[in-house]
């Protein structure tokens, strides 16, 4: 593993720590997430430098087999074609055969791993951990924390689910993919035609995002309408569980393409998706930590509305030593920015409570 550790000025020992927990797939330690074309689009170091402005200590690492991003990464000749720029990206930045040891276990060791390091640190404090988290890397550190694996002073998640994987994965590819496509519905009479779909999938991100060709969402002859959509989500969903489910642990995910090979983790992980029912803010029940979930009123992949309303009815039961507590980030997105679903940079103010509210975590007992 690869990763770095920031001091703040003053003491040479005992600073209180930001471990910085990245979101998954090809996340590295600087968080390539923005459309600036500036370094803020490097959203974790960006942020890093809040905390350490707060006089925190930052250890920020790369996910495993990762090395680099598409900004940092090596520059490729001025002529190349999107797939040998593609191609060169995933060479010098990306261990298809580490990546493949992706599990939903080697994801957890690797921020124990991460922490341990923080514990045995001369210059920083292990009694005064806060784990800041984003996406997907905040799963991982619920588990963790919810068998008593990490014990930190506090934990800040961005972008995070409040629900299982397996509910939010199952709104992301039929509910959600259901509203997109009724967007695309101009004159309002609840009908997805052929032209509509011709004059929308060239200049769609998410369905290109995903592998999901045009030939899929061929319109029948008297369009698509919520009901024959849901069928078709529905149905392809349960072609992808069946595919995950009937492949062994160690497979690679997603299948090999001749033009490129693109690992992104083993089956194992790939399978969570269908099969962990358990809500991530179940995990953190018996927490004695204070946690903050920061979740984005635009974000596209665990939409603040959905996650507020299942978190709050979980708090609601009393099952939490200590509720989390949830803050809605009104129009901004996954990453924390105005206006954008997904991307970054994030905003400044965002950056700036964030970093308050560390220090708040970390200094008050």
């Amino acid at each position: 593993m690869t990763g770095q550790i920031d001091l703040p000025g003053g003491a040479v020992a005992g600073h209180p720590v930001v471990l910085m927990v990245p979101g998954g797939w090809f996340m590295d330690r600087d968080g390539y997430m923005g459309g600036s074309g500036t370094e803020r689009d490097l959203i974790y170091r960006d942020l890093a430098n809040d905390f350490l402005r707060a006089g925190l200590a930052v250890v920020r690492y790369d996910n495993r087999g990762v090395h680099c991003n598409e900004m940092t990464m090596p520059c490729c000749p001025a002529s190349s074609s999107e797939l040998e720029v593609s191609r060169h990206y995933l060479n010098v930045c990306v261990d298809a055969d580490m990546r493949q040891t992706v599990t939903v276990q080697t994801q957890m060791d690797d921020v124990e791993d991460v922490w341990q390091v923080i514990a045995d640190h001369p210059a920083l404090d292990a009694q005064r951990i806060l784990v800041w988290a984003h996406s997907e890397g905040a799963l991982n550190v619920a588990r963790l924390i919810g068998r008593g694996r990490i014990d930190p002073q506090g934990v800040q998640f961005v972008g995070a689910i409040t629900e299982s994987p397996a509910a939010i994965f199952r709104w992301q590819t039929i509910e959600r993919y259901l509203e997109h496509v009724m967007d695309w519905d101009q004159d309002g009479d609840g009908f997805i035609t052929q032209a509509d779909v011709d004059r929308h999938f060239p200049d769609d991100q998410i369905f290109a995002a995903v592998g999901i060709s045009s030939d899929v969402l061929a319109a029948p002859d008297n369009g698509w309408n919520r009901t024959l959509l849901h069928e078709l989500f529905a149905a392809e969903y349960e072609t992808m569980r069946t595919s995950a489910l009937a492949k062994p642990d160690d497979a690679p995910y997603p299948e090999p393409s001749p033009e490129l090979r693109v690992v992104a983790a083993s089956n194992n992980w790939w399978k969570q998706w269908f099969v962990d029912e358990t809500s991530l803010i179940d995990h953190l029940a018996s927490c004695r930590c204070r946690v903050v979930f920061h979740l984005g009123e635009l974000d596209s992949q665990s939409p603040a509305c959905r996650q507020l309303a299942f978190g709050e009815e979980r708090i609601k039961t009393g099952m939490f030593e200590i509720a989390p507590r949830l803050v809605l980030h009104k129009g901004r997105g996954h990453s924390l920015r105005t206006g954008e679903p997904v991307m970054g940079p994030m905003d400044e103010a965002a950056k700036a409570s964030l970093a308050a509210e560390a220090r708040e975590l970390l200094f008050t007992r």
